[in-house]
């Protein structure tokens, strides 16, 4: 059976099609051509008895009989309906076996069939028609009108499915871009009732979704950017104080500054996490070195080998910003252990792989991790469990570029974070 639509209305619209013009096809022979033609064959067997027992018409028609008993005939091969009612009706009322013949065209006119019919004197008289008389039902013009008729309500079928299908495939194509961040043009409200309603409802969602978006992105922006002012105020107050006062409580409170604001950088990248960035072709071995590089020289211990250039159009600052905080987080919960980066370049998709060697995520976790604020560590301590914004990041900026990221727990012990770019 076809998945889509449209190719199940094509089915389904021409299999009824079908079997409608097979079922007319059957009334029409049954109900009208066969009793038309046993009429005409009643009529025609008749004349065929008055022929031969009439010897004036024999002569005024002695073109068309023979009593040649060697004329080169054969048993006919391929007849019409209206013949074969003939041999069955000559049988009934002589009471014997009928074959009917064919020469190959020798006559003018072309070929012709032949019966055999025992006339008035006793002798065997054959006598000829010309193969064209077909009474009122001719197969091969039954079959055109037949499959002519099947073309031209096919044909209807299939401009009458894209007529149907084309509102529908735009939807789709609208609930696609919305599912990847983006706010598709209002569709047009035309069409049979219910489409119509269907479409002022999502049109109605996608203004609601889009508000609700700017409005969440802009409170957080301007909450975030309004407490880095006094954050920045506080900690030049601090740095102003003598460290020989209380050298201890003033890095304390340095320290738990950095972190405010470190919190408030993530909420502001989050808050701009649906907004779609510009593409440009890339070779990702690049991306991958100039992320791990960084976190080099930050003290992680990072394992990568460049493979093949991997050019692909893409939105670099996200991507950058994506395997950062997955790094990040491999390293957070590894403990500082040994993470492994990979690259595998295919033509369908490209997949980034990062395994870390840390204790694993619960299996009922692996999903929740990417909620924004949700944190295995219950005990909200930054050292151990971070602010619970970077996966929320991650995945934010991968469904606004199409991407798939997921967590899988390595069977050695670890997680494994995938990135999939298609």
């Amino acid at each position: 059976m076809p998945r889509s639509i449209y190719s199940r209305t094509m089915l389904l619209v021409g299999l009824v099609t079908f079997l409608l013009q097979i079922t007319t096809f059957v009334i029409f022979f049954n109900q009208m051509a066969l009793p038309t033609v046993r009429i005409q064959v009643g009529e025609f067997v008749d004349e065929l008895q008055a022929l031969v027992t009439e010897p004036q018409r024999l002569e005024e028609n002695s073109s068309f009989f023979s009593t040649i008993p060697d004329l080169q005939l054969q048993p006919a091969k391929w007849r019409i309906p209206f013949w074969h009612f003939v041999e069955d009706e000559l049988e009934q009322r002589l009471g014997k076996p009928v074959m009917i013949w064919e020469d190959e065209g020798v006559f003018l006119g072309g070929g012709r069939y032949w019966i055999d019919l025992p006339s008035v004197g006793g002798e065997l008289l054959r006598i000829g028609f010309l193969t064209e008389r077909k009474g009122c039902l001719n197969p091969p013009v039954l079959l055109v009108v037949l499959l002519l008729v099947l073309f031209v309500s096919m044909v209807s079928v299939y401009f009458l499915s894209r007529w149907l299908v084309r509102p529908i495939d735009e939807l789709r194509t609208a609930v696609g871009e919305m599912g990847m961040g983006e706010y598709p043009k209002p569709l047009p409200e035309k069409g049979p009732a219910e489409f119509t309603s269907l479409v002022h409802m999502f049109n109605w969602m996608v203004k609601s979704v889009q508000s609700i978006t700017e409005n969440r992105s802009t409170l957080l922006a301007g909450i975030s950017h309004d407490l880095k002012t006094p954050l920045a105020r506080m900690r030049l107050s601090v740095e102003m104080l003598s460290k020989e006062q209380d050298r201890e409580l003033i890095e304390g409170v340095v320290d738990d500054l950095d972190v405010m604001d470190g919190m408030i950088s993530e909420v502001l990248e989050y808050a701009r996490g649906g907004r779609k960035g510009k593409r440009e072709a890339v070779d990702i071995n690049q991306v991958i070195t100039s992320v791990v590089d960084r976190k080099q020289r930050g003290g992680a211990n990072i394992a990568w080998a460049p493979s093949e250039p991997c050019v692909q159009p893409l939105d670099i600052t996200a991507l950058h910003r994506v395997l950062s905080n997955l790094i990040d987080n491999g390293n957070r919960y590894s403990g500082g252990q040994l993470i492994n980066v990979s690259l595998q370049c295919g033509s369908d998709e490209v997949r980034i792989e990062i395994e870390d060697r840390g204790e694993g995520v619960p299996q009922e976790a692996l999903e929740k991790v990417f909620q924004p604020f949700y944190r295995l560590e219950q005990s909200r301590s930054q050292d151990s469990g971070g602010n619970g914004l970077g996966l929320a990041i991650v995945k934010s900026l991968s469904s606004v570029n199409g991407w798939r990221v997921s967590l899988h727990n390595r069977e050695s012990g670890g997680t494994l974070a995938r990135v999939q770019i298609v």
